[in-house]
């Protein structure tokens, strides 16, 4: 998946929050950063035979998204729930053994779930 369609489809993910009314200003916020910070990573987690491995970018971002993960403003449900949006009904889907590997590549460890059925209710 090019980054041109991942940006056109935050920007109907940004349509859709918009029209939540006064919660979108909250529900933009705590997701900005998943936002901005997780397409970097599409690429490779979709398969994308050009991106073998994750970018550079992908772990610094990966990196990020755990500080955000351990703060009391963000944590690991609300990035899980914000992944969730973003990659709900993107096809190709998340390749689990891409999911799998991205931790390893990017020699780091989760601390947030990311999955093609993740169920962010059970995130602590």
């Amino acid at each position: 998946m090019g980054m041109s369609r991942i940006l056109v489809v935050l920007a109907v993910c940004l349509v859709c929050v918009s029209h939540v009314g006064e919660a979108k200003d909250t529900i933009f916020s705590a997701c900005e950063p998943v936002f901005e910070y997780f397409p970097y990573c599409l690429e490779f987690l979709m398969g994308d035979p050009n991106f073998p491995v994750p970018s550079t970018r992908c772990c610094k971002h990966v990196a990020k998204l755990n500080t955000l993960a351990h703060s009391n403003r963000t944590g690991p449900r609300t990035i899980c729930w914000c992944i969730e949006v973003m990659v709900r009904g993107m096809t190709p889907a998340m390749e689990p053994s891409k999911i799998q590997d991205l931790p390893l590549m990017c020699n780091t460890t989760l601390s947030f779930p990311i999955s093609d059925s993740m169920d962010c209710s059970k995130v602590g």
